[in-house]
């Protein structure tokens, strides 16, 4: 039914996997003496394992953001007591490179603002021990298993397309991300990032369309692709997300890249979901990266929100690549901080997330890999978000 192109791997708005050219596959997968991983910086000594090195970035973005250190110790506590084997592995010797941060590392740390309020996201990536597509694909599903019965988990819509993202022979570079997002006053929010591509790209398509129709969405997607065919069609698969709470509130996500399209089809793409300002992406893509057409470094990507009983998405967000549009996070960082003032909205807070994750100079990183943005009308507070590798290996 979809005409919708399969994703490139390393493509994901949560992902690394730069497309600007040289080995097609670097985003996630079996290490190569090509394409080893590196320790960033010396800030971690040998021995330091993945959870260790996840504490420590996240206090220090907390501290940043200006939050009581209780919150940090929580957060601390919470990964602490739901991370898998792979929190154990050490950060010296890696034995995988993830798909779920720009820079191979095992998580990938965001935070999103809507006003003053700032939410902070901790997503990680299941790793056995050894690390392999078959061995990964048991423990993310076990792992998933695990956080059942916590304060507002359910697992009945995931646990029904489970069938859909699993395979007997799951492709090399599968991955299977589980985050959690931490709000004052709100008991932590559970999510899941699913791989259409696990049996195959050439699948993916119809693995979404069923999804999306066993979760209740199915009109909606439909809608959606119909909308998304007069303007260059709908750009490529990149993954499927879903809150793991209420189903009757629970969002599911879908992404496409659009690594043909340029910035007015993609605008007017979102044109579909509620609550869209027209024009609005197409700015924000020319302002942040300074062109608004093909070819990108890696393909921007429009985030479709879609909830029960809705004929339309929810919401559109629009993912603006920050890497490798830009040589350093330095040069990202001015250029989203002067969007953002554009906008209206006070860039101090991102600034000083983004510099608290940095065991370097920003002029010497690359972490940040993008910046999302959800216009709002007038009168109303629009919502972004900045996706940060956590820098432990160059």
């Amino acid at each position: 039914m979809t005409s919708v192109q399969p994703a490139q791997p390393g493509g994901d708005p949560l992902a690394g996997g730069v497309r600007g050219g040289g080995d097609p596959f670097v985003g996630s997968g079996p290490l190569s003496r090509r394409h080893p991983l590196r320790p960033a910086s010396d800030r971690y000594p040998r021995g330091t394992t993945v959870l260790e090195a996840a504490v420590d970035k996240t206090g220090r973005c907390l501290s940043a953001l200006g939050r009581p250190p209780a919150e940090a110790r929580a957060l601390a506590a919470l990964i602490t007591d739901v991370w898998g084997v792979w929190a154990d592995a050490p950060v010296a010797t890696p034995a995988w490179r993830c798909y779920a941060a720009a820079d191979g590392s095992p998580f990938e740390l965001s935070a999103s603002w809507t006003g003053n309020d700032v939410e902070l996201r901790v997503t990680g990536e299941a790793l056995a021990d050894p690390p392999g597509p078959a061995a990964n694909q048991e423990l993310a599903w076990a792992h998933l298993r695990g956080i059942a019965g916590r304060p507002g988990v359910d697992l009945g819509q995931v646990l029904a397309l489970e069938d859909l993202f699993r395979s007997d022979e799951p492709r090399e570079h599968y991955w299977m991300m589980h985050g959690v997002a931490v709000r004052p006053g709100a008991d932590p929010l559970f999510k899941v990032y699913l791989d259409p591509h696990v049996g195959g790209s050439e699948h993916a398509g119809d693995v979404i369309d069923e999804a999306m129709a066993r979760l209740g969405m199915g009109a909606a997607w439909r809608r959606t692709l119909d909308h998304t065919g007069a303007f260059g069609g709908p750009g490529r698969i990149g993954s499927l997300a879903l809150d793991l709470t209420d189903p009757e509130r629970a969002r599911a996500k879908i992404y496409l890249q659009y690594p043909d399209h340029d910035a007015r089809a993609i605008d007017s793409q979102a044109a579909i979901a509620a609550g869209h300002v027209p024009g609005a992406f197409a700015a924000a893509l020319r302002t942040i990266t300074g062109h608004s057409a093909p070819p990108f470094g890696k393909p921007p990507v429009t985030c479709f929100a879609f909830r029960k009983g809705r004929s339309v998405p929810a919401a559109a967000t629009l993912y603006v690549p920050m890497i490798p549009e830009f040589p350093d996070d330095e040069s990202a960082r001015d250029r989203t901080a002067a969007f953002l003032s554009r906008e209206g909205i006070d860039p101090g807070p991102y600034a000083a997330f983004l510099e608290s994750l940095a065991d370097l100079p920003l002029a010497e990183t690359r972490n940040q890999n993008f910046i999302a943005y959800h216009p709002a009308p007038p009168g109303t507070t629009p919502r972004f978000s900045c996706y940060v590798a956590p820098g432990l290996y160059a």
